[in-house]
Order: C-alpha cells, then structure tokens, then sequence
C-alpha cells in the first residue's frame, strides 16, 4: 500500500485579534484530525497561529497595507474588502493552483477565500465569527441596516471607488454577487457559526448549511502570560475591544467612579473583601494626552483574557461575541457599553438571556455594576450550558453522511 497523503486545508483569516481567536480552535481541532492546516494570516498573529497546530503563511501584502477599518464604518470595509480581493486574488489563486487544497476555510469577511473556493472548485467553509444574516428581512439584518443607515452619508464618497474595484473584478476575474451584503458576509458551500443556535437572532430559520458549532474562542491554546500580579478583593476587568478601546471620554467616567474605595461594590454581589481592584485594557499609544490612572488600576495594552476572567466578578465590555462567551464560560455578568451595530445585537441579546445589561448612562456606572453583579445568581444554568456547548461533531457527521450519499 502507499503512503497515505494528507489532505490539506488553506485557511484564510483577517487581521482581527477577535476573529483569529474564535477559529483557532477549530483549526486545531482539524489538525488533530489529521489535516495539515496553512492559515493565511499576518506576523502578529503568526504564534497564536502555530501554537494552535496550525502552518503558519503570510499573505502576499504587508500588515501595513491591509488595514481592515471597524465595523462602524460599513461603506469603507466594503471598499477595503474589494480592494484587497483585487491586489491579492492573482497571487492566492496561483498558490491554490499548484498545491490543490482538499477544504477551503475562510472568514466571513474574507472575500478572497470565498473567490478561491468558487475558481477552484475546491469544497468551502465560511467562519462566522459575528452575528449571521440569513436572508433580507432577518432580525439581526434591521439591526445591521440601522448602524448602517447611522454613518452612511459620513462614508458615501466611498461609493465610486466601489463601483471601480467591483466593475474591474466582475470584469477581470468574471466574479459576480458582490453586493454589499454577499462582500460582509461571504457564504461558502457550509457556513460555521461560531456561538451557538440560541444566540442567533431568528436561529431558527437558519438552514441546514449553516452549522452552529457554539463559542470555542475560550478553548484556543494561548501564547501570552500576564506579567502582573493579581491584588485581593473584587476585580473589575474592562475591555472594550482591540478596536474601540479610544472613548477616552468613557475612560474618564470609569477612572472617576472606580478610582477610589468604594464600600457598596464589594458588599452588593462582589467578594468578600473590602477593597476592589481594575484591570483595563487601553491601548494608551493611541492617546495624544497622559492619563494618569489611580494606584487601583492595572494598565495593559493587551492581556491574556481567561487568565484575568477567572478572577474578575464584573466584566465591562463593548460586547464582541468571544467576549461575553468567554465571561459567561467563567461565570462573569458583563456589563456592555456597544459600540456599533454588531455588539448592539449580541448585547440585545445577552441582556434579554439575562447574561449581562447594557450600559445607557455611563454616568450611572456604580449603580449598574451593584445591579449587574447581581445577575450570576438568578442565571439558569442549563441555558448557559446550551449556550456554551461545543459541537465541532457536526462537520464530521455532514461529511459522513455526503459519502454515503455517493
């Protein structure tokens, strides 16, 4: 008999801390399966990438040149998205070529991928690591429109670059549905959600090729260790993303409402002692002023999050889906400021599962957080388990049953 060959995967990510991390373990779990994985990504990430059982391979563009923008800003994503599948595509698709990948994996925002799968006719799994839509008229779809519709005439001098780059890749390489719904959210032959049925909205409308494999950020292998030492007392961890950590008017309310003792946290749902403690992450390089924080602060650009989770009572966040998922995997209430038309929904939605509140008045922090540590005791533990459940099983028994088919 001969060797037996092993198939491969090309994996194509985004440079996006939050969307690496909610399919790595994932891509671990197919290596483990046997396959080799060659994960698309960009220097920063190239660890994380590798210690997930991944081979890691740089895109042909540099880190500086594709800059995906937040999600606040819809027209210039949509833009940006087009403008790399174009520069990037002759490249990709060559790579493609000569090595044949069995599976195609790729980011919902990563057009490119959804090219390659289609070009060559090579099997394609589209990874959600935000809220789905389904079809026009979903709920989560109102939600999306409404923060779109917000900064629309803010970002409208986008539209003729737009019209450009799509008419030279329906042009040039004979691609179709680049709407901008089909550009944001790139379907393959099977759509992998990263969260799980019941924190989609209109779950269950959603068909048979999209699978719900739940929230796996939390059981990636990470790389980082904090270099810091816990204090006593009750800890509030605060991160409002790897994207929207700038309101520094914010920044000011908490460092004026949490820099100093305060008796009614620790005695309305916190630990036992008398003192608290924060823990944020800001990403101070972004900042032209020098904020100086109180002696009960612990400042990081960026930090190993379930290490600091499993010692937090409260976490505030902008409410990003691995996120909250991981915060309710240690049993941490969120308290959620959202940003933009996404973390609006997954907020929605934490909030009405009784998981977390929203954050209307930051003027009223104190007060919401006394409320928000609270809700840990009323949580029905068996929908916080169907919401954390993992189920990777799915791809393996859809496989199995297309052979059997044949």
């Amino acid at each position: 008999m001969g060797k037996k060959v092993q198939k491969i995967i090309f994996w194509y990510g985004i440079p996006a801390y939050g969307h690496v991390h909610s399919n790595l373990y994932l891509a671990k779990c197919l290596a483990n399966k046997g396959f080799r994985i060659v994960y698309y990504s960009f220097p920063k990430f190239r660890k994380v990438i590798e210690a997930n059982g991944c081979n890691y391979r740089s895109y042909p563009v540099s880190s500086e040149e594709i800059v995906l923008t937040d999600g606040s800003q819809i027209l210039k994503l949509y833009r940006l998205i087009l403008q790399y599948t174009k520069k990037m595509l002759p490249i990709l698709e060559e790579e493609a070529m000569q090595e044949e990948p069995d599976k195609v994996f790729f980011d919902s925002l990563a057009l490119w991928g959804r090219v390659i799968g289609q070009r060559c006719k090579i099997p394609s799994y589209s990874f959600y690591s935000i809220i789905g839509i389904a079809r026009v008229g979903d709920p989560a779809f109102w939600a999306y429109a409404k923060g779109f519709y917000k900064g629309f005439l803010q970002y409208i001098k986008e539209w003729p670059r737009i019209w450009k780059l799509r008419r030279e890749l329906e042009e040039e390489w004979e691609l179709n549905d680049l709407g901008m719904q089909a550009v944001l959210m790139n379907q393959g032959d099977w759509n992998l959600m990263g969260y799980s049925r019941r924190f989609q909205p209109g779950g269950k409308r959603f068909g048979e090729r999209y699978l719900f494999l739940g929230p796996m950020a939390v059981h990636r292998q990470m790389v980082e260790k904090n270099n810091f030492e816990y204090p006593k007392g009750t800890l509030i961890y605060i991160s409002l993303g790897t994207i929207f950590n700038r309101n520094e008017q914010f920044l000011k309310e908490i460092i004026i409402q949490l820099g100093e003792y305060n008796r009614e946290i620790s005695e309305c749902g916190g630990k036992q002692n008398s003192e608290y403690s924060v823990v944020l992450v800001w990403n101070k390089l972004n900042s032209e002023k020098e904020i100086k924080f109180p002696p009960n602060f612990i400042v990081r650009q960026f930090v190993n999050q379930g290490e600091v989770m499993q010692r937090a009572s409260l976490f505030i966040t902008a409410g990003g889906v691995n996120s909250i998922h991981e915060a309710l995997y240690y049993g941490v209430p969120c308290l959620m400021y959202p940003q933009q038309g996404e973390q609006y929904i997954n907020a929605q939605q934490f909030e009405r599962l009784g998981f977390g509140r929203i954050l209307k008045k930051p003027s009223k922090l104190k007060q919401e957080i006394i409320q928000t540590m609270k809700l840990c005791e009323q949580w029905e533990e068996q929908q916080r388990e169907e919401m954390l459940q993992i189920q990777i099983e799915q791809l393996w028994e859809k496989r199995n049953k297309k052979r059997q088919k044949r």
